[in-house]
């Protein structure tokens, strides 16, 4: 069974992320799958989504993406998770990616790498790895999380990831399936690629700004993407 896994926390997304993911997913798959969201306010979500509470209540944003990884969540061990982020469009059949096997994690090459002296090597927007082959993640950190925080701020739960799995045990979306997973602000400026199946965000604009704003965001001439819209519904 693949376990599709969103996180949503706080005010940043209200439930309509949540139900327009789902939504989109199940218009682009034929891969039979269940889907979670954990949170801690599953107010307006649709039913068929399953809920889960996040017992962490110190934890707050990125973070509590780290308790994916542990063996408490009521997801059977050895199956597949395959966790995206809120802020993500499906544009197209994605049975390719659900079905690639983890072997290895599989995880987003920055997008920004090369292009900002800040940015890292991987990025968590869109992750996929078998359920209990990764709990150094959060047994590290749950053991001092203030320190876990500390040692790669400012930034996130990537840079923590990071450090706790070394690139060997891990491929890169964008090299194992060339041209399907894009970044909006990266990629999409000039309308939808060929071959993209996700776009992720990272940043402004946000979806829905995306289909009407013009603005210059860092390097990026963000112009109006109104096509966004006829994929991020429910």
């Amino acid at each position: 069974m693949i376990n599709i896994v969103c996180l949503k926390w706080g005010d940043k997304y209200d439930p309509d992320y949540v139900n327009k993911l789902f939504s989109s997913i199940k218009r682009n798959t034929t891969v039979e799958f269940k889907f979670h969201c954990f949170t801690e306010n599953g107010s307006d979500l649709n039913q068929e989504i399953i809920i889960h509470d996040l017992p962490y209540k110190s934890l707050e944003g990125w973070w509590n993406k780290v308790y994916l990884f542990s063996n408490q969540i009521n997801i059977p061990l050895g199956e597949k998770i395959f966790y995206v982020d809120l802020d993500t469009v499906i544009t197209d059949n994605i049975d390719d990616l659900l079905s690639h096997p983890t072997t290895k994690m599989i995880v987003l090459k920055d997008f920004l790498h090369g292009l900002a002296k800040t940015a890292g090597t991987m990025g968590s927007g869109l992750m996929a790895w078998t359920h209990g082959n990764y709990t150094k993640i959060w047994n590290q950190f749950i053991q001092n999380p203030e320190a876990a925080i500390k040692q790669v701020e400012p930034h996130g739960d990537q840079h923590w990831i990071d450090f706790c799995i070394n690139e060997r045990f891990r491929v890169y979306w964008q090299d194992i399936l060339p041209g399907r997973v894009v970044s909006f602000k990266v990629n999409c400026l000039d309308g939808l690629p060929s071959k993209a199946a996700i776009i992720c965000y990272h940043g402004r604009p946000s979806i829905p700004e995306s289909a009407y704003t013009t603005e210059k965001i860092w390097k990026f001439n963000v112009t109006p993407q109104p096509w966004v819209l006829d994929y991020w519904r429910e």
